[in-house]
């Protein structure tokens, strides 16, 4: 019986990624970041890596995460970690968090879906995407929700 579930759990989480990639893929990290040798990055929540997509820069380091939701959890997500309108990503999107020099996360709803798009930071503290780049990666997800 265990055996079972635990083939069903590898099945749904497998199916889960491969949806997960069609709405960003390594390519579309590059041009937006301006590198090559980006690399996808299984889930794990230990590394950091806890996105339903994870990305890796040339250097091995995490470089961006993509976290999908239901939009229900927008506007709870808003009044947390809004700091700044972003326009023309999906239908509303906002950078975050407050209080910050310059946001790392593009949070954004399209319909009846929402997503994250974050990035990590280099060893000096600051974001390796900038805003820009955040909202460029949003804006391609966001095509493909």
């Amino acid at each position: 019986m265990k055996r079972t579930w635990r083939i069903a759990l590898l099945a749904i989480a497998l199916a889960a990624a491969a949806l997960a990639t069609d709405v960003l893929n390594v390519s579309d990290v590059e041009r937006a970041a301006g590198v090559s040798g980006v690399k996808l990055v299984p889930r794990d929540p230990a590394r950091g890596a806890g996105g339903d997509l994870n990305f890796s820069g040339p250097d091995g380091k995490l470089l961006v995460m993509v976290r999908l939701y239901k939009s229900g959890g927008y506007a709870a997500l808003k009044k947390m970690y809004f700091a700044a309108d972003v326009p023309g990503v999906g239908d509303e999107a906002f950078a975050g968090p407050p209080g910050v020099k310059q946001p790392y996360v593009v949070y954004f709803r399209k319909g009846d879906k929402a997503a994250s798009v974050t990035t990590y930071f280099d060893r000096g503290g600051k974001p390796k995407l900038t805003l820009a780049q955040l909202s460029d990666l949003g804006r391609i997800v966001a095509s493909r929700m």
